[in-house]
């Protein structure tokens, strides 16, 4: 008798457990964001999810706006509010939950000032630098004009992995850290691919 019982709670255990894998978690996967900015430039401002740039919200003539999509967990907020003003806001979000940020006001923005050459002076054209997990991608750097130096900015404080690619060379990766409206210059140094 102990050994049927012990069966069919197997059994059912195993059922159970199978149905369960089968239900649509989707909606539990992720969150939405709600928050206003206190300051802003309706032609600049631009609010996306670090790590995942494409999630991104508009900003509403008041200054609300609405992030939806966001994958639950930890996630920091990549806010530009203007030219000068920017922030970066931590938060969690529970999947299939709403979060209400609370009022953001911007803080004033830093500057990557980005600075590529090739080794032994080659020449470089059409080369391309991104700041990894913003919106900051594919950004040109005009080597001939400008001498290989591209402003990145406005960017809240924070640190930053920058990614450099020129055809016929490697790519070239650094990073930068900036805080409160300073201007900081990266150098990063293009490899020729020998292949």
């Amino acid at each position: 008798m102990l050994r049927t019982c012990s069966r069919v709670t197997g059994v059912l255990l195993v059922l159970g457990l199978g149905a369960c894998g089968s239900l649509d978690n989707a909606p539990f996967r992720s969150g939405t964001v709600h928050g206003r900015l206190t300051e802003f430039d309706p032609a600049v401002a631009l609010i996306s999810l670090v790590g995942a740039p494409h999630v991104r919200a508009t900003l509403e003539a008041d200054g609300h706006f609405t992030l939806e999509d966001v994958p639950a967990g930890p996630a920091e907020l990549f806010i530009v509010a203007s030219e000068q003003k920017a922030a970066r806001v931590a938060l969690t979000v529970q999947g299939g939950q709403s979060v209400q940020v609370a009022d953001v006001a911007p803080q004033p923005a830093s500057t990557l000032f980005l600075k590529v050459q090739a080794q032994g002076n080659l020449r470089v054209a059409q080369a391309v630098a991104s700041v990894e997990g913003t919106p900051f991608e594919s950004l040109p750097l005009d080597t001939e004009d400008n001498e290989g130096v591209r402003r990145v900015g406005p960017l809240p404080d924070g640190c930053y992995k920058v990614r450099v690619s020129a055809p016929g060379f490697l790519d070239a990766a650094g990073q930068g850290c900036v805080g409160h409206g300073e201007q900081k210059v990266l150098r990063l140094e293009l490899t020729p691919d020998e292949n």
